[in-house]
């Protein structure tokens, strides 16, 4: 049997969730006292509490946002997001179910959804609706930033041309910021890659995790891995932080051995595959701006690229922004808290802010208080 939480409180300096409250049964720590025993890999069924069940801990143990800072801390590397993620799978309810109608059904209709919330005046929505209307409206394609460095292959770059390279997209890029994947693929044509069509790719995956809606995942990770085949598997680069976290899971699951390897290797970040650029700062590019680390990169694989060419970078405190996925729907305003803390953790001279996932991008938008935007960094770049 799997050892428990050991209770030791490392958690409680992490959990974004917890500095809301700050009161331990919010934390990772307190989620898993109330979990443990309703899971057969931490207590089998006969030591189990006939009297703690979902019904009457779920209120309390649904407020997470999968950001995993948790298990980073945790000595023994215990995720209460996957825990959580179980029990979920073994409760489905309607938030399940509509979140998972809202990532494959609805996608294309965002943008449409966000014009229509739009024209909602702040004033005339209740207080709870805010949160969820903010949202909306981020979704809406209307930030054009004018570039901040012009970039280009230096003489010195080595390029793999031998083996093509396609971009995994995400649901963000695919449904409501196309330019980023078509900035992409100008990118990497420039450097001399082969592009592969990316159109048959879906979803990553991991928010279904997150939600508990383990069939749907599982549907489409495997659509990515027969389609990455189909390909002649070549290697995947990806800008979204989050969703290379999620794809970077397939090697442990569904992809296994040999297979799982070569997925490991071919799965790059974009920024990783831009070496040894030439480049040159424009007028547009503030002297300070502020950059948002995605908790899902752990140790962050655009940095390097972007402290080369973007002088100034100043980064925020760290603080997840709450994007949480099925958090979105099942606690909006506890979500939109933790994108307000996140907000104030850059300098106050800071009017733009950058990141480096699809996510993080919207949440961050729909939070920004009037006269900062945000971006993700392909907004930012451009061709010289």
């Amino acid at each position: 049997m799997k050892r428990g939480c050991t209770q030791c409180g490392e958690c409680l300096r992490v959990c974004p969730v917890y500095q809301q409250f700050s009161r331990e049964e919010y934390a990772p720590k307190g989620k898993r006292l109330l979990l443990e025993p309703l899971h057969e890999e931490f207590a089998p069924a006969h030591d189990q509490d006939p009297e703690l069940d979902w019904e009457h801990i779920k209120e309390l143990a649904r407020l997470c946002a999968g950001c995993g800072k948790c298990q980073q801390a945790c000595a023994r590397k215990l995720s209460t997001a996957d825990l959580l993620s179980d029990v979920r799978a073994q409760h489905p309810d309607w938030t399940q179910h509509f979140w998972s109608l809202w990532i494959k059904h609805m996608g294309p209709m965002w943008p449409s959804l966000g014009m229509l919330a739009s024209l909602v005046p702040g004033w005339v929505a209740p207080k709870g609706l805010r949160p969820s209307l903010d949202s909306a409206k981020a979704m809406v394609n209307k930030h054009r930033a004018k570039p901040w460095v012009h970039i280009a292959k230096g003489p010195e770059a080595k390029v793999d041309t031998d083996t093509p390279v396609v971009i995994f997209q995400g649901c963000t890029a695919k449904n409501i910021r196309p330019q980023w994947t078509q900035k992409a693929r100008e990118l990497l044509r420039a450097w001399g890659y082969v592009v592969k069509d990316d159109s048959g790719f879906n979803c990553c995956g991991g928010t279904m995790h997150t939600a508990g809606l383990y069939d749907t995942m599982h549907e489409m990770q495997q659509k990515n891995i027969d389609y990455w085949r189909s390909l002649g598997r070549p290697r995947i680069a990806v800008f979204c932080a989050s969703c290379h976290h999620a794809l970077a899971a397939y090697a442990e699951s569904p992809l296994q051995g040999e297979e799982a390897e070569q997925w490991k290797a071919c799965l790059t970040p974009l920024s990783a595959l831009l070496k040894d650029a030439r480049w040159s700062n424009t007028e547009a590019k503030p002297e300070l701006y502020g950059y948002h680390q995605p908790c899902h990169w752990g140790e962050d694989r655009d940095m390097p690229f972007l402290r080369e060419i973007l002088p100034g970078l100043v980064k925020g405190s760290g603080s997840c922004c709450g994007m949480g996925g099925i958090l979105q729907i099942t606690n909006p305003e506890l979500s939109r808290n933790m994108a307000d803390t996140c907000m104030q953790g850059f300098p106050r001279q800071a009017r733009n802010i950058l990141t480096g996932c699809s996510g993080c991008t919207i949440q961050l938008t729909a939070a920004a208080p009037e006269g900062i935007t945000v971006h993700h960094w392909l907004d930012v770049v451009e061709l010289s």
